[in-house]
C-alpha cells in the first residue's frame, strides 16, 4: 500500500486520480486550498489546506509519501496570478518533495504550452511557441521539474480537452452546453478535420497510476496524450446533437487559426493506454446524459 498526495483533490481529475487511486488499494492526501472543505465526498484518506501562493503552505505537506501528483493550478485570471499558482506553485511543491526525499513526481500540464500549434500533428518533440500567460506558466512549471531531474523521476503529461461526468472548459464541452440549453444557433469551426484532441478523465487516471506503479521512470519526459483513430469534427458534433436530442443548426465557419491532432507515441512508450476517438465520445455522453 502506497500513500500517495494529489494536489487539487477536488477538481474533476484530482477526484478521477482519487477514485482509481484507492480503488488500487493506496492510500490518498489531496490537498486543497480552503481547510474548511472536509473530506465529505472527496476520494481522499486525508486532506490538507495547500496555498500554491504561499511557500510556507507547503511545510503543511508531511510524512513519508511514495508519490506526489500534481493537478492543481489557475487557468484564469492575471497573468502574475497565474504564473504564481501554476508556475511558482509548482518550484514549491518540488522543493517540498526533495525536503521528504520524495524519488516519484507526476505532473498535470497541457496541450496549451504549444499556444495554437505550428504543426498539423503535435507530439513530444514539436515546437513549443506559448500563446498566452497560462500557457508560459504550464511550461515554466514543466522547467522546474527538468531543473531537478536529477533529485527526482518525473513525468510532464499534456493532455488535451478532458472528458468526463464533470464539464470542461473546453470548445466541445462548451457546445453540449449550449445543446443541453437549447441554444438555437452554435458555431464550430473545421467540419472536416480528423479530431483526436480528447481524452476521458478515466484513461488520464489509469496513465497516472501507471507511471506510479512502474519499475522505473526517466528522469523528466514531458508527453502529450490524446485518443486513438482520429475522426471528422463534424462526426464528432453530430454524436453530441444525437446525445442530447438538439434540433437546433450548427453553423461551420472559418477557423481562428489551423487545426492539430495529437501524436501520443511518448507517453504509449511510458505505458499509456489511450482509447478510440468514438469511445472517448460515447464514454463522455454516458457520463452527462
Amino acid at each position: 500500500m502506497s500513500r500517495i498526495l494529489v494536489t487539487g483533490i477536488n477538481s474533476p481529475l484530482g477526484q478521477a486520480v482519487g477514485r482509481k487511486l484507492q480503488a488500487e488499494g493506496h492510500i490518498v492526501v489531496g490537498t486543497v486550498r480552503s481547510s474548511k472543505i472536509t473530506i465529505q465526498g472527496l476520494p481522499a484518506n486525508k486532506l490538507v489546506a495547500l496555498d500554491l501562493e504561499n511557500e510556507n503552505s507547503f511545510n503543511n505537506i508531511n510524512g513519508s509519501f511514495d508519490g506526489f501528483v500534481h493537478l492543481a493550478g489557475m487557468s484564469t485570471g492575471n497573468a502574475p496570478e497565474i504564473m504564481k499558482t501554476t508556475g511558482l506553485g509548482t518550484h514549491y511543491l518540488i522543493s517540498r518533495a526533495k525536503d521528504l526525499s520524495l524519488s516519484r513526481l507526476i505532473h498535470i500540464s497541457s496541450m496549451s504550452v504549444y499556444g495554437s500549434g505550428t504543426e498539423e500533428v503535435i507530439g513530444e518533440h514539436s515546437p513549443i511557441p506559448h500563446g498566452n500567460a497560462y500557457h508560459a506558466a504550464k511550461w515554466a512549471a514543466e522547467c522546474y521539474i527538468e531543473t531537478e531531474r536529477e533529485f527526482i523521476e518525473a513525468v510532464s503529461i499534456r493532455p488535451p480537452a478532458i472528458a468526463g461526468a464533470s464539464t470542461h472548459y473546453h470548445f466541445l464541452s462548451q457546445i453540449l452546453t449550449k445543446m443541453i440549453n437549447r441554444v438555437p444557433i452554435i458555431t464550430a469551426m473545421n467540419s472536416d478535420f480528423s479530431f483526436n484532441n480528447i481524452v476521458h478523465e478515466d484513461v488520464i487516471a489509469h496513465f497516472i497510476y501507471l507511471l506510479l506503479e512502474s519499475e522505473s521512470l526517466p528522469k523528466y519526459r514531458a508527453v502529450p496524450i490524446g485518443s486513438t483513430d482520429p475522426i471528422p469534427l463534424h462526426q464528432i458534433i453530430d454524436l453530441l446533437a444525437k446525445a442530447t436530442d438538439y434540433k437546433g443548426q450548427v453553423k461551420w465557419v472559418e477557423p481562428k487559426s489551423p487545426p492539430f491532432r495529437i501524436d501520443s507515441t511518448g507517453a504509449i512508450e511510458l505505458g499509456y493506454k489511450p482509447i478510440t476517438t468514438l469511445e472517448t465520445i460515447d464514454r463522455w455522453m454516458d457520463d452527462i446524459i
